[in-house]
């Protein structure tokens, strides 16, 4: 058979495959995969959907005997994120199985060596796990859940409770933010293996600011908070790892997107975000007081603050930030003094990052001062005009 005619023959049975899936016939679609096995022997994916029908259709011994193998030429394949899916998808079906259990434990001791791999390094998999020791790897790997989402299947949806993150294991995800302008979702981002998403909302506790979905059959690890915080009670060190992952990955997101700091290149950016310190602050703290020189940057990464300011000796409310919000950046980069202050609502986790390593860092970029005195005319204004607003109402802003 040449290879163009073994292409077509694989693309028909998939298809047909499909087709007896989408219309419920699994036994059907069971004959056709095994059939594609047949053509594509080498083809891991298609023996892990042979073992999924097997399963569906009520024959798990079988399907057992099919992951195990696929498991066992993962491992051999160095397909590290897949061997782990499969391997904890095997034990939610069999939980007591020595073998999967010590292929998973095998692989936790490997971890240096898998992460080092060339197909590994392109992913985001060694931000993810790389700072883990071997005993905390081993802990996620055991509380770490895996689970598989059909085409079109729906993820996590935006506006809902962020207590997730999740990796892609194998498959393709779509990320989708509903605009009120089009009045639909609009496709953001596509994921594959080795990505993570539903971090922003895991680490600031903060609603879905998007929604994601299956573009194909996917395979997913899933991390809820509830077994993080399990994981951190025993292993406190575990907090600064993700901490420094939610920097590296989050902080230099909201960096990349706000301005000025859209204006720094990649390597000062990271730079940058080394420098924030982590402070937690308790309700009805003063973080910022107006008319006070400015020492810190700071970014929200969970909670909640109010700005205000004092007109005629009461408080006016002139806005509100939440996580992934920045303030104190124009008075500090101007070099004047605060024009609002700052104050928590609820305990807010607070990143920041002092005047000298900011202004070391901005230094070589005169063309952000620029920006900022534009920018900081512009919000002094709106301050300005909320302070008016709010005393002709004459409203008290508590």
């Amino acid at each position: 058979m040449t290879m163009s005619a073994k292409k077509d023959d694989e693309k028909a049975l998939r298809e047909k495959g499909q087709q007896y899936i989408n219309k419920g016939e699994l036994a059907k679609a069971l004959v056709e995969f095994k059939r594609l096995a047949e053509v594509s022997p080498e083809d891991l994916q298609v023996q892990v959907q042979i073992g999924d029908l097997l399963r569906k259709v009520g024959r798990e011994p079988e399907s057992l005997i099919r992951y195990k193998y696929v498991l066992a030429e993962y491992v051999k394949k160095g397909l590290f994120l897949q061997a782990i899916a499969l391997g904890k998808l095997i034990l939610k079906i069999e939980p007591e199985d020595e073998e999967t259990l010590q292929v998973l434990k095998d692989l936790s001791s490997r971890k240096e060596d898998l992460l080092s791999q060339k197909e590994v390094q392109e992913t985001s998999v060694p931000l993810l796990f790389g700072d883990l020791s071997e005993e905390e790897f081993q802990q996620v790997l055991t509380r770490i859940k895996s689970y598989q989402v059909d085409k079109e299947g729906l993820i996590c949806k935006e506006g809902e409770q962020g207590d997730s993150m999740y990796v892609i294991s194998q498959g393709k995800v779509g990320i989708y933010k509903y605009t009120i302008k089009e009045k639909k979702e609009v496709l953001l981002n596509i994921l594959e293996a080795g990505d993570f998403f539903g971090e922003f909302s895991f680490f600031s506790q903060q609603r879905r600011s998007a929604s994601a979905r299956a573009l194909t059959d996917v395979s997913l690890l899933e991390m809820t908070r509830g077994d993080f915080d399990e994981i951190k009670r025993a292993y406190p060190n575990i907090a600064d790892v993700l901490l420094t992952l939610y920097k590296k990955r989050v902080v230099d997101t909201i960096l990349a997107l706000s301005p000025p700091f859209n204006a720094l290149s990649p390597h000062d950016r990271k730079r940058l975000v080394e420098r924030f310190s982590h402070q937690v602050v308790d309700p009805h703290v003063t973080v910022i007081q107006e008319g006070t020189l400015p020492a810190f940057l700071y970014l929200i990464k969970s909670g909640r603050a109010e700005v205000f300011v004092e007109k005629d000796g009461k408080e006016v409310a002139v806005g509100h930030l939440a996580a992934g919000d920045i303030f104190g950046e124009i008075s500090l980069l101007l070099g004047r003094n605060h024009t609002a202050s700052v104050r928590t609502v609820t305990r807010t986790e607070l990143l920041l990052a002092s005047k000298n390593d900011v202004e070391e860092i901005l230094g070589v970029y005169p063309q952000i001062r620029e920006t900022l005195k534009k920018y900081g005319r512009e919000r002094l204004e709106e301050v300005r005009d909320k302070a008016l607003i709010s005393r002709d109402a004459g409203k008290k802003w508590i």
